[in-house]
């Protein structure tokens, strides 16, 4: 994990993942980039005075968080910044799959934590476009070491290997064990497949079943509590996030809150 993507609208959540990408940073020794977009309109002959203007104030803003956060580095790596023109989604995924970054760290905006992602957010709309593993924070957690994973699975398998590359690294370097859960509709339903056992097989994990025909995200939720787990790990496969990897309504999607950092791994 040599390189992380931190987007920010300097926002207090925005500064909370950059925190936690730190601290990240600090196990990986990770070289860590700030990233700020904006967008001016060219309605007037002033545009290019406006834009000045917009460019040197978040680059000041930017300045500023680095200062805080810096100091936190242990690997002696500085924090770089980026500030950029343009439509914010478009240009996280561009920079973070072009410049080949390995996991970009966002935070989650609102009273529902995580529930955001799934309500139009930045976050949501960069982990569908993004090839590149999103980490997303919510809102006010603050850093803790990862000690446990839960790793919430539909009945699909993976692809290859490299789908799960992050999640094992953070396994392997934090030594955390890596915790299965898989919530089956009805007794016909395939399981968990050999693919996930296999692809595991580097870290310590195990198998977790249950049997309920709805709320999905309260047992996820309820079994990350119950191991103490720090991080969360979900699959985003093509044709949809939660509401059809899981098979849950899409109303049920609206209280999915939960309490620890949510890792989304693309699958396809």
């Amino acid at each position: 994990m040599n390189k992380i993507l931190v987007p920010t609208d300097f926002s207090d959540n925005a500064f909370n993942a950059l925190s936690y990408a730190v601290s990240l940073a600090n196990h990986f020794d990770s070289q860590v980039t700030l990233l700020h977009t904006y967008t001016v309109s060219s309605t007037s002959g002033m545009f290019v005075s406006v834009e000045s203007f917009v460019k040197k104030d978040a680059a000041e803003q930017a300045l500023a968080a680095v200062k805080q956060v810096e100091p936190k580095l242990k690997t002696g790596r500085q924090i770089d910044t980026q500030i950029l023109r343009g439509d914010t989604t478009h240009l996280i995924a561009e920079l973070a799959d072009k410049q080949e970054y390995d996991l970009i760290v966002m935070g989650t905006q609102g009273a529902t934590g995580l529930a955001e992602i799934f309500l139009g957010s930045i976050t949501n709309s960069v982990i569908k476009e993004a090839q590149t593993p999103v980490l997303a924070i919510p809102e006010g957690f603050t850093y803790q070491p990862i000690t446990q994973i839960v790793f919430a699975v539909d009945d699909e398998g993976i692809a290859h290997a490299g789908v799960i590359k992050p999640l094992l690294q953070l396994a392997k370097r934090m030594q955390a064990p890596v915790r299965v859960f898989h919530q089956a509709l009805d007794f016909d339903q395939d399981g968990i497949d050999p693919s996930i056992d296999l692809y595991l097989e580097e870290v310590e994990h195990s198998f977790h079943y249950e049997l309920d025909r709805e709320e999905i995200n309260a047992s996820i939720n309820s079994f990350v509590k119950d191991t103490h787990a720090s991080l969360l790990c979900m699959l985003r496969r093509p044709r949809g996030f939660l509401e059809e990897v899981f098979h849950v309504s899409a109303t049920t999607k609206e209280v999915f809150d939960s309490p620890v950092p949510l890792l989304v791994l693309k699958d396809g």
